[in-house]
């Protein structure tokens, strides 16, 4: 970060309450911790990192909750207890709660993307085979939906999964074509609102070889899905989507 965005944060977090210590512009510890103890009380996940979903709810007042994770019998699959006091779908807030999460360099992998693999039933053993559909499947298995179970990101746009939707809403799945519209490549994730410059917000992993929140150019579009177990979103349509901050620079790197 910038040391003038450095500033803007650190004032935000003193004014929501918590000391980052001198308005300095400079990243120390005191602004770490009070970075994570606001993330702690709004409900996302407490690190150090300040991604779009910080930003919207130091200076927009949204707070995004995560779901209460449960353990079922052994079988290590988890389940997303409703939370009725935030309305966004339990996948997102699930999905959300792994922002950050990325690829290891080097020989070793990041085991968490692993796991996916196995859970999906696919013969991967690595975190450099393209994982952005082994997050959305992941993230949609581990909330109890049944998802493509596939390592192609255009697997939700080619079986028609779930209710396929004719506008995008909060939570809903995004397939989209990547290198050409009418090739094999493509990208998938999970539209979390749209940017002041007109692109969609996309929850997605492998984008940067990480799960983040970047902007999308929406004519790379290919269709919008929404879980068939699941009561359709009562807002639909890009006006009805949350604005969240971004720099307008549309995603480039998803492989």
């Amino acid at each position: 970060m910038r040391r003038t965005d450095v500033i803007k944060l650190q004032k935000a977090l003193l004014h929501k309450g918590f000391n980052p210590g001198p308005i300095d512009g400079k990243w120390g510890a005191k602004t770490e911790r009070a970075v994570i103890q606001f993330k702690k009380k709004v409900g996302l996940r407490a690190r150090g990192y300040v991604g779009p979903l910080t930003m919207a709810a130091l200076f927009e007042d949204r707070h995004p909750v995560q779901p209460k994770m449960v353990r079922v019998s052994s079988s290590d699959k988890v389940q997303s207890e409703p939370d009725k006091a935030n309305s966004n779908p339990v996948w997102l807030r699930l999905g959300t709660s792994y922002l950050g999460l990325r690829e290891y360099r080097g020989s070793k992998h990041n085991p968490k993307i692993l796991e996916w693999w196995i859970k999906l039933g696919l013969p991967f053993r690595n975190d450099e085979t393209p994982w952005c559909a082994g997050f959305a499947c992941g993230v949609l298995e581990e909330a109890g939906i049944r998802s493509p179970r596939s390592a192609a990101a255009r697997s939700f746009y080619w079986k028609g999964w779930g209710h396929v939707l004719s506008e995008p809403a909060v939570g809903c799945v995004v397939s989209m074509w990547r290198g050409s519209k009418k090739g094999a490549y493509g990208h998938v994730g999970f539209v979390v609102g749209k940017d002041r410059f007109g692109n969609l917000m996309i929850l997605g992993g492998n984008q940067g070889n990480r799960v983040s929140i970047r902007p999308f150019n929406r004519n790379r579009v290919l269709s919008y899905h929404w879980p068939s177990t699941h009561t359709l979103p009562k807002k639909q349509g890009f006006s009805t989507l949350p604005i969240i901050a971004s720099d307008g620079r549309v995603s480039q790197n998803e492989a």
